[in-house]
């Protein structure tokens, strides 16, 4: 490990008084954005690297005095971007498999479960693929639990259009998936 990366084992200091306890926040949102970026198309590791990445990007942004309000949003869209610049830098593409990407978040459940539940996530994603990149970015970042107004500001985007997006998105999903 070299001497300039940050351990996240160790917690994050408090920043200031009514500031955000990056820790719990760490705690908190570590998987949705794990989720998110798998995703997009990242390996496992590659959104490992991105989540240290921006949480480390988060104390410097708040120790150097940076805005506070909707820090959900804002590493939203760090993470959104650095997965993007990872893209463009790797010449990948979306359409990538998911196969077992997904298996670091998995529950224990019995074998029979697994496997339903990765039959639903291949035929899900397949229909997740068909759809056009903005449909695709607006509802993941939906189902990562982001409002419509922090979906906007991380892809930057009018509010009214990410609600259109989404609602077509889903559409489209339910007509693919027999729903």
């Amino acid at each position: 490990m070299s001497d300039d990366s940050v351990p996240l084992a160790l917690p994050l200091p408090r920043m200031s008084a009514g500031s955000v306890e990056v820790t719990n926040l760490y705690r908190e949102l570590r998987k949705p954005l794990l989720r998110y970026l798998i995703c997009l198309g990242l390996t496992s590791d590659e959104a490992q690297d991105v989540v240290q990445d921006a949480f480390v990007s988060l104390q410097r942004h708040l120790s150097s005095g940076g805005d506070q309000e909707n820090i959900r949003g804002w590493l939203f869209r760090v993470v959104h971007n650095q997965a993007r610049n990872r893209q463009t830098s790797y010449d990948r593409r979306f359409g990538e498999a998911l196969d077992g990407e997904m298996d670091f978040v998995a529950d224990s459940a019995t074998p029979e479960q697994v496997l339903l539940r990765k039959e639903k996530l291949r035929r899900v994603t397949a229909a997740i693929q068909l759809l056009t990149e903005s449909e695709r970015e607006c509802l993941l970042l939906r189902a990562g639990g982001l409002r419509y107004r922090e979906i906007g500001e991380a892809l930057g985007i009018a509010t009214s259009t990410v609600g259109d997006i989404v609602e077509r998105a889903l559409r489209k999903l339910a007509e693919r998936c027999n729903v």
